[in-house]
């Protein structure tokens, strides 16, 4: 655990060196680059953390061994298994084999945050508490598709079908779920209102009475080992569902708040409405948690975006607030003291809004490593490739 603390430190301390001040571009660029070289040294030097982690390495091994002369392998998809073969012409070392997949999982992250943030520190410091870096050292095929669907961001807020689409087309051939973000593209055409928000409702509802007979119709034909698992017979408990939900109850009543909101914003909170359905989703059925991460990828963009949303509705209402209460008044001291105050008090009131954010982001992450015994995705106790452990202290939180 002590890794991850150290991880989320340095953040904080390059925010404060990068993030404050007079905003540039090189200064947001070193401070993405810095954090995810961090998070690069701890996913490509692990050994034994995922769960799926030996699952993957001897997947590797066994390709790598058998060359191009076999192209399948389990239920695995052609690019990642062609992956798997590329770097196996250099090497059978599976340490040599996580490196180049974290260097892939992390490129895409970064390559968002750093296009398309308007708060780097707070979407940078959501990546690492919302699971997200966990989920990229466990589900390596999915966490590559992930990796390439951040490059369809800009296409998807655009409406540029066929470029999302090609996109898409490629990272599922490292993992199939990703064609779940076709429907999301015709979802997210729509307004944010009453009627879209009732859409999710009623695909709630009809999910709880029908996803039973559903689900048996469609492990009988496709991936049949998920028939009658834990996956499929119990879900995730709801615990870890609250922090994404309550991101998600925010969303929506900011939605009735602001007046005005751009197409980014709109795109974002239809994806962030979307984590929240698949949050409540996978309280019934695990195997559904898959779906939602494909979506809280880009809340560490829809909540930086929300808050300054929130902020410039905020303003302009106390603006007009306080400019009322000094009607009458012909001097222009008064309007500007009745612009200082609306302005002091917008800059609380965002001030309290982020500082909850981020506690409620890091208290959620310790909750995923304290009460799984292994830490939410299998990530602990961390240890280096070669056997090498860092200082545990992961007694201390969990007794």
């Amino acid at each position: 655990m002590l890794v991850y603390l150290i991880n989320i430190f340095l953040i904080m301390v390059w925010a404060l060196i990068f993030c404050t001040g007079k905003r540039t571009r090189l200064k947001k660029t070193m401070f993405v680059g810095i954090c995810f070289a961090q998070c690069f040294l701890i996913s490509a030097y692990r050994y034994g953390i995922g769960a799926d982690y030996s699952q993957y390495a001897v997947g590797f091994f066994s390709m790598a061994r058998d060359g191009f002369s076999v192209m399948s392998y389990e239920d695995w998809e052609i690019g990642y298994i062609l992956l798997n073969k590329i770097i196996g012409i250099f090497t059978a070392q599976p340490s040599v084999f996580i490196m180049v997949t974290s260097f892939i999982i992390l490129t895409g992250p970064a390559y968002l945050i750093l296009r398309y943030s308007v708060n780097p520190f707070m979407s940078v410091f959501l990546y690492v508490n919302l699971y997200l870096f966990y989920l990229d050292m466990n589900y390596l095929r999915q966490a590559i598709a992930m990796s390439i669907l951040c490059f369809a961001y800009g296409f998807l807020r655009d409406k540029r079908f066929w470029r999302f689409l090609l996109i898409v087309a490629v990272a599922a051939c490292f993992h199939l779920t990703v064609l779940y973000m076709i429907p999301v593209y015709l979802v997210s055409l729509l307004k944010v209102n009453t009627r879209s928000m009732t859409l999710y409702l009623f695909g709630l509802l009809f999910y709880y009475i029908l996803s039973d007979g559903v689900l048996n119709i469609i492990l009988s034909k496709f991936h049949t080992e998920y028939s009658g698992s834990i996956f499929i017979e119990s879900g995730i408990y709801f615990y870890y569902a609250f922090f994404p939900l309550l991101i998600c109850a925010g969303m929506v009543a900011l939605s009735y708040f602001a007046k005005n909101k751009s197409r980014s914003l709109e795109l974002l909170m239809h994806l962030t409405l979307m984590m929240g359905f698949w949050q409540i989703v996978m309280t019934k059925h695990a195997l559904f948690e898959r779906f939602s991460y494909y979506t809280m990828l880009f809340v560490v963009l829809a909540i930086p975006e929300a808050i300054n949303a929130f902020r410039d509705q905020l303003k302009i209402n106390l603006r007009e607030k306080y400019t009322k209460a000094y009607k009458g008044k012909d001097n222009d001291e008064n309007s500007r003291v009745a612009v200082r105050i609306a302005d002091g008090k917008t800059a609380v009131a965002v001030a309290l809004v982020t500082v909850g954010v981020l506690l409620l982001a890091f208290a959620y992450n310790m909750m995923g490593l304290i009460i799984p015994e292994n830490g939410v995705h299998g990530v602990l106790p961390y240890q280096l490739q070669g056997g090498s452990q860092i200082p545990s202290i992961d007694s201390l939180f969990k007794n």
